[in-house]
């Protein structure tokens, strides 16, 4: 890594392994989305970009993650933003499940 400036990476670097070398992956920290943490699938979000062409790819990269099988989808920005927006709009459609009542 000490042949990348701190120029060379985003501000939300981890500057890990990956981005060791110009034309690599950029990775932020993943922020958990488990409220109660005893889910069944476990969704992570992060941020990536990938140091290729005059206009580096950029976007989310989720994380899904089932005990120990884990997934990991870089999404592009479009996507990302479609992806965001679309999610809004479903969320907004659910009703609010009733609360259980413990015995």
């Amino acid at each position: 890594m000490t042949n990348l400036s701190s120029s060379d990476h985003p501000p939300w670097c981890l500057r890990g392994p990956d981005c060791a070398a110009s034309g690599d992956l950029h990775l932020s920290r993943l922020v958990g989305t488990a409220v109660r943490g005893d889910e069944v699938i476990q969704a992570r979000l992060g941020l990536w970009r990938m140091d290729v062409g005059p206009t580096p790819p950029t976007g989310l990269l989720l994380e899904l993650s089932a005990g120990e099988h884990v997934e990991r989808w870089p999404l592009d920005l479009v996507q990302s933003r479609a992806l965001a927006h679309l999610a809004g709009r479903l969320v907004r459609k659910l009703r609010p499940c009733p609360a259980i009542i413990a015995a």
